[in-house]
């Protein structure tokens, strides 16, 4: 079955049909003219051929405009690679220091898996998310491994004002960092301890999900928890007491098709590691599809030619002139 990609163009055959009809008048005229001077049809069977077949180059450019594909063929894809985004919560929550076998509190246990992650995978194109309150791309993909190790460097709780902790936004700010110009492998590394006050995790999930988005996710603090410091000290309040969401966690995992790493694991990052250079391996791999075959250089090739064998039936006609 012939389908067309621009349909519209082929209002064109209107107006050639209109310029054919006043052609086909105004040759009344012509022809008694060339009767008069030549005294044979020859001449003027020749003319007419020569602009029938103008009138098929004309028929055949926009068909080709048209765009007319018919049978499949077999496209190869290759994709680029793999492309990462650091999500990092920098949340009140995140300052809580309960990592059990390091002296850090969970954002600088994040911070130092993504600078070992940033470190060892050159192949793999980096950026970063940060949310307190409100997610914000802070820095857009890039192959330079300097810009995100000193981006990270300089990162702390206090970079971002604003109180509570929105999952979803920053699940929406990393999932912006990807470009639909640049088909590559897509994966959101979410840092965080679970807890948010605002926002629907698993919408952004979904989202993310309809992009062809994965997700590792590494899960920080612990089960039992540590309090959370205070912002305050004039007025001090009874500590709020963080805990890990490692459920929920784990099911953005799931759902994301992707893996749920123990952030108190001492090889946390080497698994990490390990899990997005064999993403990036896959990615690497061609692929196939079946599409529609175009058909609209066929259509090219016989303009071409119409517009050819037209001139030639000029050029005969002038030559008999010049001998006559």
């Amino acid at each position: 079955m012939i389908e067309m990609d621009n349909p519209k163009a082929l209002f064109g055959f209107f107006v050639l049909l209109f310029f054919i009809i006043l052609r086909a008048i105004g040759d009344r005229k012509y022809r008694g003219i060339l009767a008069l001077f030549t005294g044979e049809g020859k001449l003027w069977f020749r003319y007419r051929c020569s602009r029938c077949l103008f009138w098929l180059f004309l028929a055949c450019l926009i068909i080709a405009l048209a765009g007319p594909h018919w049978g499949s063929q077999t496209i190869t894809e290759y994709r680029r690679g793999l492309d990462a985004v650091l999500a990092l919560d920098v949340s009140h929550s995140m300052e809580v220091q309960d990592v059990p076998i390091f002296p850090f509190s969970r954002l600088d246990r994040g911070l130092e898996i993504s600078r070992l992650l940033a470190e060892s995978s050159a192949e793999i194109r980096l950026g970063a998310a940060i949310s307190r309150g409100r997610g914000i791309l802070a820095v857009p993909l890039t192959d330079d491994t300097e810009a995100i190790t000193s981006f990270l460097g300089g990162l702390s709780g206090s970079v971002l004002s604003g109180r509570g902790t929105n999952l979803e936004s920053l699940v929406d700010a990393a999932a912006s960092a990807f470009l639909d110009s640049f088909p590559s492998r897509r994966v959101i590394i979410f840092i965080t301890d679970g807890e948010a006050l605002t926002g629907s995790l698993s919408d952004a999930v979904d989202r993310a999900i309809a992009a062809d988005i994965t997700f590792a996710v590494i899960g920080l603090g612990t089960e039992e928890g540590g309090p959370v410091p205070t912002v305050d000290t004039e007025s001090p309040t009874e500590p709020f007491v963080s805990y890990r969401r490692q459920e929920v966690l784990r099911n953005a995992a799931e759902r994301g098709r992707g893996l749920y790493i123990d952030g108190n694991r001492e090889d946390a990052s080497a698994i990490l590691g390990d899990y997005l250079r064999s993403l990036s391996t896959e990615s690497l791999a061609g692929g196939s599809r079946r599409e529609p075959k175009p058909r609209w250089d066929i259509f090219v090739i016989l303009a071409l030619v119409s517009l050819g064998v037209s001139k030639c039936c000029l050029l005969e006609s002038r030559r008999r002139k010049v001998k006559q």
